[in-house]
């Protein structure tokens, strides 16, 4: 088990205060749901060694039949499209170590900003998923004209929540954590 895993879930449970704040100002726009996977079934979940030493604490905690299945779908991932491909630790529609996720599944759904600071739409945006309502398809952005004519009650902030920023908050210096190498999930294994 990693030194880090005390100080990383005081550090994680910050996080989720402030991840929960923005769900609920954001929430008119997301339609996420238990049962929803869109999210888990191609991507590309990019996270730290800290990270994905913490899913593989959960992962651990788990029964055998299920560590099995997970095997498998880990095994699958490795051989299929390294790019994008369905997260190993999905079964049954539902993350297995979901108290165990990292950031990117943490805070996927929400409006944030690309590396320009441009609106970087959640991509099942265009499934008729989150923000599917204010989404101008032809034009590729946010749609005021849509906010306004469907009346929501706010309007979208796009939030700053790249790994990298989640990474260098202020209190993770303070807890003295140490992410490590970051790179995509099926590359850990």
């Amino acid at each position: 088990m990693c030194k880090n895993f005390e100080n990383y879930e005081k550090f994680l449970a910050s996080v989720n205060s402030d991840l929960t704040k923005i769900f609920e100002y954001q929430k008119e726009y997301i339609v996420c749901k238990k049962g929803c996977s869109y999210c888990c079934e191609r991507g590309d979940y990019p996270l730290s060694k800290l990270e994905f030493e913490y899913l593989m604490s959960g992962f651990e905690k788990l029964d055998e039949n299920l560590k099995n299945q997970i095997k498998q779908n880990i095994e699958t991932a490795k051989q299929g499209d390294r790019d994008s491909y369905k997260c190993p630790f999905l079964i049954d529609n539902a993350c297995s170590v979901y108290e165990y996720r990292p950031f990117v599944c943490r805070t996927f759904g929400v409006l944030t900003e690309d590396a320009k600071g441009n609106p970087a739409f959640p991509f099942c945006t265009t499934k008729g998923l989150n923000f599917s309502q204010i989404y101008d398809e032809e034009k590729k952005h946010l749609s005021a004209d849509l906010v306004e004519k469907k009346n929501f009650k706010i309007f979208p902030k796009i939030f700053r929540l790249s790994n990298k920023v989640i990474m260098n908050l202020p209190l993770a210096k303070e807890l003295n954590i140490e992410f490590g190498e970051a790179k995509r999930m099926v590359d850990f294994f």
